[in-house]
Parts: C-alpha cells; sequence; structure tokens
C-alpha cells in the first residue's frame, strides 16, 4: 500500500510569549517548545502558535537548534520557518485537532526591549 504524506509549510513572525522550555525525548533527542504571538488578528486577541524544534541525535550541545533556541527569551522578535502538524488529542471525552508548527530554524530578529 502507498502512503502519501501530505504537509503545509509555515512560516510565522511574532513574539515569543512563553519561555523555550528544553526536554529530551527517549531516545535523546532535545526537543524545544515555545509560543509565538503573531500581528496578525486585533490586538485584544492575536493569533498565537505553538512552536517546536526537534534537534539532531547527533548534533553537538552547542550546536543543536533546540539548545540555542533556550537563549531566546519572553518578548523576543522571532521568524521561525516550518511545517504546520496536526494532531487529535483527547481530553475528558472531548476531541479537538491541537496545531502547531515545526520550525526547520528560528532566527532572532529583535531581542526583547531593543528597537527595530
Amino acid at each position: 500500500m502507498n502512503q502519501q504524506q501530505t504537509g503545509a509549510t509555515a512560516q510565522v513572525m511574532g513574539r515569543i510569549t512563553t519561555a523555550p522550555q528544553l526536554a529530551r525525548t527517549s531516545e535523546g533527542v532535545a526537543v524545544c517548545r515555545f509560543v509565538v504571538a503573531t500581528d496578525a488578528g486585533p490586538a485584544s486577541n492575536p493569533v498565537v502558535k505553538p512552536v517546536y524544534v526537534v534537534g539532531a541525535r547527533a548534533a553537538k550541545p552547542s550546536e543543536d537548534l533546540p539548545v540555542r533556541c533556550t537563549r531566546l527569551g519572553v518578548g523576543d522578535l522571532v521568524f521561525v520557518p516550518g511545517a504546520e502538524r496536526q494532531r487529535v488529542r483527547r481530553r475528558r471525552g472531548v476531541q479537538y485537532t491541537e496545531s502547531a508548527v515545526e520550525a526547520a530554524d528560528v532566527k532572532l530578529k529583535v531581542r526583547a526591549g531593543e528597537a527595530r
């Protein structure tokens, strides 16, 4: 049976709203998670996008992208190209779709508190 995997590319630019958190999978691969709020939508209800960055097993810690992402802070303006990923979750009997961006790269544009 042939399986075809489809994916949507995503580019998110916005400010980090939660401090990046580093974790490791059971195989020892580093994963960094954080949330970005974009300028899209009204200021009272901006578009918020969860982002996760998966590292490489063979990468040195100083060169691993998830480890470098932990140096980012709340309020930093970042540009994140990647792929849109969705999964179906169930919590308390309610089924819903959870969407996030799997980052291919994370580029810091402006540190929090600095002028553009």
